[in-house]
């Protein structure tokens, strides 16, 4: 492993579910090399991930925090400077107490694995990436590090296009659980999709929230509810997919 991100709890690999894979038609090589992306994936979301040394290709932008009684959402913005494609970012949220101690707040090895990494993000562009805590933030200033890819899957075309759109609110002009559509519109088919939401209100972010896909196969459509942290009363909702299977 690289020395930007410090690894424990050693688990052993489940097997990826290979109907997931074998979606379409397909050489027998590009399902190999998809069940592998999944199996790394599995494995690494077993083991507690904590990044040590930023990735100065990737600068992260000041974190949004946004909170209720119990619980907290937190917005990234991430730019991607580099002229390639930037996959399996490990990124690590926490606090920053007075003291200089960090406290990491994803490092957790009970996690989706896309609680602690980014699945993608494009050429010289810029992509949202939203983490929610199970409780109340820790004193201190919150802090967001974006690590060095330990994967890196071949890209060998365009990114897959996937899509989310608002089917229906649950209250008028707004509420805290959204009815979504998530689209594949590419022949590759997808896996552990984070979906993410950002409400604004004049501008400002109010709410957000996330949640996952298990499978959407090719050109398949699925519906979900996400629930939003946060207010229920803004005048935008911003909904952003990440495509997890690029081949």
């Amino acid at each position: 492993m690289g020395r930007s991100v410090r690894r424990a709890s050693v688990a052993v690999a489940a097997t990826a579910p290979l109907a997931v894979l074998l979606t379409g038609c397909v050489s027998t090589q590009t399902v190999a090399t998809r069940a592998r992306l999944v199996d790394a994936r599995i494995i690494a979301s077993q083991r507690q991930t904590e990044v040590t040394r930023a990735n100065p290709a990737v600068s992260v932008g000041a974190p949004v925090v946004i909170r209720d009684k119990t619980r907290a959402a937190i917005v990234l913005t991430l730019r991607n400077s580099t002229a390639r494609t930037l996959t399996d970012l490990p990124i690590s949220v926490g606090v920053r107490q007075r003291s200089g101690r960090e406290q990491y707040l994803n490092n957790s090895d009970s996690l989706d694995y896309f609680e602690s990494h980014v699945a993608v993000i494009g050429p010289r562009a810029v992509a949202t990436w939203v983490y929610t805590n199970g409780g109340p933030l820790p004193r201190g200033r919150v802090f967001a590090r974006v690590g060095f890819s330990q994967l890196h899957p071949t890209l060998d075309r365009p990114l897959p296009s996937v899509a989310v759109s608002l089917d229906t609110a649950r209250t008028p002009g707004g509420g805290a659980n959204v009815d979504i559509t998530v689209s594949n519109d590419s022949v590759i088919p997808q896996y552990d999709l984070p979906v993410y939401a950002v409400a604004l209100r004049d501008g400002r972010a109010v709410a957000a929230g996330r949640t996952a896909v298990a499978h959407l196969g090719t050109r398949g459509k699925t519906t979900s509810t996400l629930s939003l942290l946060g207010s229920s009363r803004y005048g935008a909702l911003r909904l952003i997919a990440s495509p997890t299977i690029f081949n």
